[in-house]
């Protein structure tokens, strides 16, 4: 299991936590539906079906009520992914990045967001719940839709699967160990040397890689370059030109694995650079680095 994956569990559990105590709260306030509804909350999904790990991409819309008043105060949304009995999973709460003051009648707000579905112990149908609350005054918006109670939406349904045999990956040489932030705690990565392999359960299959990486395009006068290959074979070239991570899906090829029971993924970052040297001394860290990687998943097609 990647590190990434670890502390997006060890996020998430919390939020659970936060997002629970948000409902226990509310239960049996005797919250009503006469309220109009102050906006049409609606979500995209790029998938259907998303294995234990996989990355999921949604598309949030608020349609405002044309006799919507103003909001009084920046409201979050609640996101809650409930199993088949209703119970909550795990969530992808957050904060809209039009805040809800500015927010007018009529308009449509849209964005998207992605997120790694957690390797939970479950498999099946999934209902995906969305609201608008207050933090600080704890109170739930009236919306239009199809009410679960509390003033919660149902707005999508996915199925979670299990992960492929090859989607086990594992880190072999040329990693560092596991950082983070305090700041972010859940935000984890890994630095790379030079190349940096990982290996996996081959089925010869079609496939499909996801990697978030970053680079330090600042330290260079042309950036970074990635080269992905198994064996001998390049299955792709990244330019690590961006300031900020950048998210890459990439297709690996059955024929590209070859015929051996474990194929092997070659991460090669050219040039890679050793802190103590690029800054004359001013950082002392004295490893090799290539670049950081946040997420890797391989998924058969």
């Amino acid at each position: 299991m990647s590190p990434r994956l670890i502390s997006y569990l060890s996020h998430r559990s919390a939020a659970v936590i936060g997002s629970a105590a948000v409902l226990a709260s509310l239960a049996g306030c005797g919250l009503a539906d006469t309220a109009s509804p102050v906006a049409t909350p609606a979500v995209g999904l790029n998938r259907a079906r998303v294995p234990l790990g996989g990355p999921l991409e949604l598309t949030y819309r608020f349609t405002v009520a044309p006799d919507a008043g103003l909001f009084a105060d920046d409201y979050l949304v609640f996101v809650h992914f409930l199993d088949a009995d209703g119970d909550l999973m795990f969530t992808d709460d957050h904060a809209p990045p039009q805040s809800t003051t500015s927010w007018r009648p009529g308009q449509e707000i849209s964005y998207d967001r992605r997120m790694v579905v957690p390797v939970f112990p479950y498999i099946g149908e999934v209902t995906v719940a969305l609201g608008l609350y207050s933090a600080t005054a704890g109170d739930r918006l009236p919306l239009a839709g199809e009410h679960l109670g509390q003033r919660s939406y149902e707005v999508a349904t996915l199925e979670m699967v299990p992960q492929s045999e090859s989607g086990f990956l594992i880190y072999e040489d040329g990693w560092h160990a596991a950082e983070s932030v305090p700041e972010e705690p859940y935000r984890e990565w890994r630095w790379t040397t030079g190349q940096a392999t990982i290996s996996f359960r081959n089925t010869q299959t079609d496939s499909t890689l996801y990697l978030e990486v970053d680079g330090r395009p600042e330290l260079f006068e042309s950036p970074q370059i990635l080269t992905l290959s198994i064996g001998d074979t390049p299955v792709e070239t990244i330019e690590l030109g961006s300031a900020e991570p950048s998210y890459h899906i990439v297709p690996v090829s059955g024929a590209s694995l070859g015929g051996a029971d474990t194929a092997t993924l070659t991460l090669t970052v050219d040039p890679s650079f050793v802190p103590s040297e690029v800054t004359n001394g001013a950082n002392t860290d004295g490893r090799e680095l290539g670049m950081q990687v946040f997420y890797a998943f391989l998924e058969e097609n």
